[in-house]
């Protein structure tokens, strides 16, 4: 047990947001990774936190992702778990991967969706895209594909 000397202030209580992001394409950054069993302990993941950047309404925002590596009976899990982390490392440029803290740091954009799950509404990436700049979207534009211009 470690001592810590401290009065709490009920008038700053934290209030963080755990609604929901809108839908969209959000800029992020991957902040923390781990390898883990799933609860019902027949599959392992990544899971991967990003945090919202360069948007001043949701930055820090946190967006969580759990991939699927191995498991005891669905190939297709484990297929499209690879799948999304071999789109991960070419959106950010990782080669080849010995420790999934090399994740840490890169930069990617994410396409989110939002869905009702148990009663609430969550958040679901529905595609892995570049980290975007200005530049970037107007240069899709020109191509006739249109893409939302960042805040910076």
């Amino acid at each position: 047990m470690s001592q810590f000397n401290y009065v709490p202030d009920t008038n700053d209580l934290y209030t963080g947001s755990s609604e929901a992001l809108p839908a969209g394409e959000y800029r992020v950054q991957i902040t923390d990774t781990d390898i883990v069993d799933s609860k019902s302990g027949d599959a392992e993941m990544i899971k991967i936190i990003y945090e919202v950047v360069a948007d001043p309404k949701f930055d820090g925002r946190k967006i969580f992702d759990n991939l699927i590596i191995k498991h005891t009976s669905s190939v297709d899990a484990v297929r499209i778990g690879k799948q999304k982390i071999n789109t991960i490392c070419a959106m950010t440029g990782v080669k080849g991967m010995k420790d999934t803290a090399q994740l840490h740091g890169k930069t990617l954009s994410l396409l989110l969706g939002v869905k009702e799950y148990n009663g609430a509404m969550q958040n679901t990436i529905k595609k892995y895209l570049p980290f975007n700049s200005d530049n970037d979207s107007e240069a899709a534009e020109d191509t006739g594909v249109k893409k939302p211009k960042f805040v910076k």
